[in-house]
């Protein structure tokens, strides 16, 4: 049976040890280990080449676009299952043609601005002569990948007379494009053809002496656009320089 002051003893002790279990003054607590960093695998397509330039289709017009070549490049989240893909979509500008109210020549330029990175899956496979034998690759992969850009108008003119759109017209919110192929992911792999369907939105800061956002959504605005392009594996991996 303890006694009084053996049991003050105790308690002291027990003190001192919780006190000196404790960080000293000024001191801190060492940091919590760090997660090991995701698994990103680089990768770059180039978009578009001589056999099926990158095309978008207007629906309302009737008329194609046709874009210089362009790139995509990014990275995977692995080699097995499905991963998250993201990447960066770079098309240059270029000069469309169209024939308003089916008589009147209309000419603009027209931009693509990626709002952000382009985000996904992809559900990777194995085995040239067996899910990656479309691709003719060792490595290949299911991407369900969507890129939502805005479509900017500029350097417009109707009927051969200047049309002033002002300096930022283009679309109010950024069309959607999905891209969902089998696309190779190991090199030498020959160019896979995509195609995606999306809705144009409504325009949107078209005022030059006007605004003339109301008429540009009435001539471009809608659904049943259509993105066309060969994707070209161009590097993989180790292969992609930084």
């Amino acid at each position: 049976m303890l006694t009084r002051t053996s049991l003050l003893l105790v308690l002291v002790t027990a003190a001192f040890s919780l006190g000196a279990a404790e960080a000293a003054p000024g001191e801190t607590a060492p940091p919590p280990r760090q997660q090991a960093a995701a698994t990103q695998i680089p990768f770059g397509f180039t978009l578009g080449d001589a056999q099926q330039p990158t095309t978008s289709h207007v629906a309302k017009f009737g008329s194609d676009i046709t874009f210089p070549p362009g790139t995509f490049d990014g990275s995977l989240g692995g080699l097995t299952n499905t991963v998250p893909i993201t990447g960066k979509l770079a098309i240059p500008p270029a000069n469309g043609y169209f024939v308003a109210f089916r008589f009147m020549p209309t000419t603009g330029r027209v931009e693509i601005i990626p709002d952000g990175d382009a985000t996904g899956t992809a559900t990777v496979h194995t085995g040239k002569d067996k899910d990656c034998k479309a691709t003719q690759t060792n490595i290949c992969a299911d991407t369900d990948v969507t890129a939502k850009v805005f479509i900017r108008l500029s350097d417009v003119k109707v009927d051969g007379r200047p049309l002033d759109v002002g300096p930022d017209c283009r679309t109010a919110q950024p069309a959607a494009v999905t891209i969902k192929a089998l696309v190779p992911i190991s090199p030498p792999a020959p160019p896979v053809k995509v195609t995606s369907t999306f809705t144009t939105p409504e325009f949107a800061g078209c005022v030059g002496h006007e605004d003339v956002s109301r008429l540009l959504t009435g001539l471009v605005s809608g659904p049943g656009n259509t993105f066309v392009s060969n994707l070209q594996l161009r590097c993989f991996s180790t292969g992609c320089k930084s």
